[in-house]
C-alpha cells in the first residue's frame, strides 16, 4: 500500500514536570528524535508535524491538537499520536464504572495535569478522541513510551516514569470525547478504542518502561529502538517486522521490558508500518539474537531451503546500517528452518545487543533424483557408469513404475528405462521421451552425461534468491516483437514468416537509484544454455539506464523436419549489485548421438573460482564441488527473473 495523502503527526514529550510530579529525562529527546526519523523516511513534503515539548504540552494543547490537527486526516492519510512522559492512574467516577471494571482509569500526565482546574488525559478520553480521528478512514497509530502500571518506572536507574495517582475526585463532566465507543483489552491494563488503529506500547502492563543512552543522549528504550529500526530498515516494514526488531533491541539493552503492539483487528499487524507512508524500498535480511538463539527473519514461507546434510544456506553478516561490499563481521550457517525465520550458527560470535544485516552467500541444491527401471543388465551397466558421475548433480535411486522412490513417498525428478535399444529418459507420468533414445556404443556414459546436462539446466532454470532485497522490477525486463512488450513472468509467442526466423528485442532498464549489473541467459528447450547476449557476460546499468538486445527465434531445420513445430526458450535475467560473469554456465544443446572420446572428462564441472556469492550460486547449479566461499569473495545481492518466448514454425 502506498499512501497518496499526508502524514499528520502529534508528538508530545515532557521532561520538565512541575513539583510534586518527578521530572524525567529523555522524553523530549524521544519526540525530537522521532520527528527527525519522520522527516528522513517520510519526507517533509508529505509530513504535517506538530511537536509539543515540556511547557507546551498542556492538557488543552494536547486535546486541541488531537482534534484539530490529527482530525484533518482523511481516508488517504495517516495520523500518528506519540506520547513520551508520565503515565498514571486515577479513580473512575461512579457514572463510568460500567465501562471500567477495576474502577481505575489509566492516564497520560500532561504538564499541567495536576494544577487546579486541569486533569490527566484519561484512557477513555484518548479513546474517544482517536475514534473521532479514525472515523475518517485514515490509518491511525498511537505510540506510548510510558508506564501504565502501579510499579512501573521509565529509567534503568529507577527514575519513576509513573506519576503518583491523582488523589482528587474527578467529576464525570470533566471528561471529553466520551461519545465514541471504547473497548477494554483484558490483561493489558490499557484501553484501546474500538475504532481502527494500532497501539505500540513500551512494555507490558506489569513491566517497567526504561531509559537507555543512545547516541550519547538519554531516550526511552522503546523510542531508541524504534528510531533505529526505522532508520536501519531499507524496506517497507510491517508492524510485525517493527515489533520483532524493536523487541530484540529493547530486550538486549534492558531486562523485563517487552514492547507490545495491540489492535482490535489482527490483520493490521501485516500492514506496512505507518500505513505505507514509508517509501517502498527493498527489505534487508536481518540477524538478531532471540531466546532460542541467533536467527534470520526469513524462513520456510520465504523460501529458505532446509539444510541438506552438511550443505546449507550460508550468509555473510554486516552492520545493520553499513555497506555489504567489504569483509563481513561474521559468517552464519542455517541449522534449522522455521516457518517465519531460520536459526543459524555464527562464526565468530557477535555482540548480542545489536541487530545485523545478513546476505546469502550460498544456497543448498539437491541432486536430481533419477529413478532407474527396466532391463536388469542395462540398469546395472548404467549404475556402473554413474559411479563416475557428479553425485552433487544426479543420484540414481530405485523406484516403482510410478516414479515413487522405494521406501518413501518422494517422486523421482527423472526416470531412465533400460531397453534393448538403449536408454529412454522421461519424466514420471509423461510417456514422451525427454531426450531421444540413447543407443549404440557408449550408451551408458552418454546417458549419464545427458542426465548431468539436464540436471544443470533444470537447476539453473529454477534458481532464485529467496532472501533478496532487490525489488522485483529493479531491472525491468521487456520483450517485444512489435505487438506489445511482455514483462517478467510473461510469455511472448512469435512465428516464422516463410523461412525467416522471427525477430524480437529484449530491453533491460535499471529502475533503481544505484548501479546494477545484469546478464541475459537463454535456456533452450533442448537443454542448451547460452550467455553471449553481452560480450562480457553481464552488462553494467547505471541508475535509469537501459540496454537492448536483438534476437531471433529459431526452430532448426532438423527439428522441424522431425516434426517439431514450436520451441520454448526461457530468457533468464540475472540482476546483481556487483559485477559477475555467467559465461562458465554455457553448454551446447543436448546431443546424445555423439560417442564420447575415450577418457572423457567432465571439464565443464570445473568452474573458475567464484568472485562473489552470486557466481558461487550460479556455479552451484553445475556442481556443488566448490567448497566454502573464499573470504575475499564479494557479497552481492541478486535476483533472477524470467520471460518465456515460444517460437512457432508452421508446418
Amino acid at each position: 500500500m502506498t499512501v497518496a495523502g499526508r502524514l499528520y503527526a502529534l508528538l508530545v514529550g515532557i521532561d520538565a514536570y512541575p513539583p510534586p510530579i518527578p521530572a524525567l529525562s529523555g522524553c523530549v529527546n524521544d519526540v525530537t528524535g522521532f520527528a527527525e526519523v519522520l522527516r528522513e523516511r517520510v519526507g517533509a513534503d508529505a509530513l504535517d508535524l506538530v511537536v509539543l515539548a515540556d511547557g507546551e504540552a498542556t492538557r488543552s494543547a494536547v486535546t486541541t491538537h488531537l482534534s484539530d490537527h490529527l482530525g484533518r486526516a482523511t481516508a488517504q492519510d495517516v495520523a500518528v499520536f506519540y506520547f513520551s512522559g508520565h503515565g498514571s492512574q486515577q479513580a473512575t467516577p461512579e457514572e463510568l464504572w460500567s465501562i471500567e471494571p477495576d474502577r481505575r482509569n489509566e492516564t497520560l500526565v500532561c504538564v499541567d495535569s495536576r494544577s487546579p482546574d486541569s486533569w490527566d488525559l484519561a484512557d477513555k478520553e484518548l479513546a474517544g478522541l482517536l475514534h473521532g480521528i479514525s472515523a475518517s478512514g485514515c490509518h491511525t497509530l498511537v505510540v506510548l513510551d510510558c508506564c501504565h502500571s502501579g510499579d512501573g518506572t521509565r529509567n534503568a536507574d529507577e527514575v519513576v516514569r509513573l506519576a503518583p495517582p491523582d488523589p482528587r475526585s474527578r467529576p464525570a463532566a470533566t471528561f471529553v470525547a466520551l461519545d465514541g465507543p471504547t473497548t477494554a483489552v483484558r490483561g493489558t491494563g490499557r484501553w484501546t478504542p474500538a475504532g481502527h488503529h494500532v497501539l505500540l506500547a513500551a512494555c507490558r502492563s506489569s513491566e517497567k518502561a526504561k531509559e537507555v543512552t543512545a547516541g550519547g543522549r538519554r531516550h526511552g528504550a522503546l523510542s531508541a529502538a524504534l528510531d533505529a529500526a526505522l532508520l536501519g530498515f531499507d524496506g517497507r516494514p510491517t508492524y510485525r517486522d517493527v515489533l520483532r526488531i524493536v523487541t530484540a533491541d529493547v530486550t538486549s539493552r534492558v531486562t523485563d521490558q517487552h514492547p507490545q503492539i495491540e489492535t482490535t483487528d489482527a490483520t493490521e499487524l501485516d500492514r506496512p508500518f505507518l500505513g505505507g507512508a514509508i517509501p517502498a524500498t527493498p527489505r534487508p535480511l536481518t540477524l538478531s539474537r532471540l531466546p532460542d538463539g541467533w536467527s534470520i527473519d526469513s524462513g520456510a514461507v520465504h523460501g529458505v531451503p532446509e539444510p541438506r546434510g552438511d550443505d546449507t544456506t550460508e550468509l555473510a553478516v554486516y552492520p545493520l546500517t553499513g555497506e555489504t561490499s567489504g569483509s563481513p563481521l561474521a559468517t552464519a550457517s542455517v541449522t534449522r528452518v522455521l516457518p517465519d525465520r531460520s536459526l543459524v550458527r555464527l562464526t565468530p560470535e557477535l555482540d548480542e545487543s545489536f541487530i545485523y544485516r545478513a546476505v546469502v552467500t550460498s544456497i543448498p541444491l539437491d541432486p536430481l533424483l533419477v529413478g532407474v527401471v527396466g532391463d536388469a543388465v542395462g540398469t546395472a551397466a548404467l549404475r556402473r557408469a554413474a559411479d563416475h558421475a557428479d553425485e552433487t548433480l544426479v543420484d540414481l535411486v530405485d523406484v516403482g513404475r510410478d516414479g515413487t522412490v522405494s521406501g518413501g513417498t518422494t517422486v523421482a525428478d527423472l526416470l531412465v528405462e533400460a531397453t534393448s535399444e538403449g536408454f529412454v529418459i522421461t519424466r514420471p507420468g509423461v510417456t514422451r521421451p525427454l531426450v531421444p533414445v540413447v543407443g549404440g556404443e557408449g550408451r551408458e556414459e552418454r546417458t549419464v552425461l545427458a542426465l548431468e546436462r539436464v540436471a544443470r539446466w533444470l537447476r539453473l532454470s529454477a534458481l532464485t534468491n529467496a532472501t533478496t532485497a532487490l525489488a522485483a522490477d529493479a531491472v525491468r525486463v521487456e520483450v517485444d516483437a512489435g505487438t506489445g512488450a511482455v514483462g517478467a513472468g510473461g510469455t511472448l509467442t512469435i512465428a516464422y514468416a516463410g523461412s525467416d526466423g522471427p525477430r524480437f528485442t529484449v530491453r533491460l532498464t535499471n529502475t533503481t537509484a544505484t548501479p546494477l549489473w545484469a546478464a541475459l541467459l537463454d535456456l533452450t528447450e533442448t537443454y542448451g544454455i547460452f550467455t553471449d547476449a553481452f560480450p562480457a557476460g553481464s552488462v553494467a546499468l547505471g541508475p535509469g539506464e537501459s540496454t537492448s538486445v536483438d534476437l531471433v527465434g529459431q526452430v532448426s531445420d532438423a527439428l522441424w523436419e522431425a516434426g517439431t513445430a514450436s520451441l520454448r526458450d526461457q530468457l533468464m535475467v540475472v540482476t546483481s549489485t556487483l559485477e559477475f560473469d555467467p559465461r562458465s554456465l554455457e553448454q551446447e544443446e543436448l546431443d546424445v548421438s555423439a560417442v564420447p572420446a575415450a577418457g572423457t572428462t567432465r571439464g565443464a564441472d570445473v568452474a573458475p573460482s567464484p568472485r562473489s556469492n552470486l557466481e558461487r550460486a550460479l556455479g552451484g547449479t553445475r556442481t556443488r564441488r566448490l567448497g566454502r566461499s573464499p573470504e575475499a569473495a564479494g557479497v552481492a545481492d541478486w535476483r533472477t527473473d524470467s520471460v518465456f518466448v515460444v517460437t512457432v514454425r508452421p508446418r
